[in-house]
């Protein structure tokens, strides 16, 4: 446990220590945060307002909407980064160090992703009291207790989901350049993937298929379902069925797959094992992986 320890501290360093890192896990948040409050922000509220009327809470509604998306960005942009770390040990040689110690490559691996857990979840909570503080601003509320903790144990999930995923995909890149090419099309791709900058209800069948299946989709539904509740609450009130269900499914709050709707805990469940799939097979890459 203190070689896993050690490991986590120099790998969690390393990054901190990289201001040009730690700046760029944020460019697609700033990105699309910038997006919101010149554009997108203005369209949501105005159709919104349009179905709806100018009825209390709707911009505590639209506000919750992108910050639960922001959020669920930034638990895919974040761990990415992190993660760099390992592909400047394996282009300096550091790796194949670690290959010729008695360190057993399952460590070597839970080391690496520990620590883009660690960072992740430090730039994960700073954003998401930024949100609370803009979505308070635009007529909303802060997150009660349970809700908040329930939030947390949603984003310590993603960043567990998407940092097991992207440590696989970092095990075949062998130079930083590939790496950063690697992240601009994350960051550029995961806000149409998450239904951000479009909401997947607009779109055609086929795609509302193919995203739905993804676990950014999985992972982006579940924050916002438990980040918008109360909004939700305050402005279906009393309102018709029909235009409640018109809303989520429009707006991405509920997984439709093949007919079948997934609620919370078939979201958790897919997230979970899409994680131990690839942290398993990135130990096996490792094992087999000769100097």
């Amino acid at each position: 446990m203190n070689v896993l320890y050690q490991l986590v501290i120099r790998n969690t360093k390393l990054y901190l220590r990289d201001r040009a890192a730690v700046f760029f896990s944020f460019l697609s948040i700033i990105i699309i945060l910038l997006l919101f409050i010149l554009f997108l922000g203005k369209t949501q509220m105005d159709n919104l307002a349009d179905n709806f009327g100018d009825i209390e809470g709707i911009n505590w509604l639209a506000s919750s909407w992108i910050m639960a998306g922001i959020l669920t960005v930034s638990t895919v942009t974040v761990p990415l980064m992190a993660l760099g770390t390992l592909v400047m040990d394996r282009q300096n040689g550091t790796i194949n160090d670690f290959y010729t110690s008695p360190i057993d490559r399952r460590i070597l691996a839970l080391s690496y992703l520990i620590s883009s857990w660690i960072i992740g979840f430090i730039m994960v909570f700073f954003n998401m009291i930024i949100g609370q503080v803009y979505v308070y601003f635009n007529g909303g509320e802060f997150l009660s207790f349970i809700p908040l903790m329930q939030l947390l144990g949603a984003i310590i999930l993603s960043i567990i989901t998407f940092s097991s995923f992207f440590f696989y995909l970092a095990l075949f890149i062998k130079s930083p350049n590939a790496f950063g090419a690697l992240s601009t099309i994350v960051g550029t791709f995961i806000g149409f993937l998450g239904g951000i900058y479009i909401p997947i209800g607009i779109l055609g069948k086929n795609i509302q298929t193919f995203m739905n299946v993804l676990p950014s989709a999985h992972s982006v539904t579940l924050i916002r379902n438990i980040y918008m509740k109360d909004a939700i609450k305050l402005v279906f009130d009393g309102a018709p069925t029909d235009l409640y269900d018109n809303y989520i499914m429009i707006y991405g709050l509920e997984v439709n797959v093949g007919g079948f709707t997934m609620d919370s805990i078939h979201l958790v469940l897919s997230m979970i094992v899409f994680a131990v799939i690839f942290y398993t097979m990135s130990v096996i890459k490792l094992s087999k992986t000769k100097l």
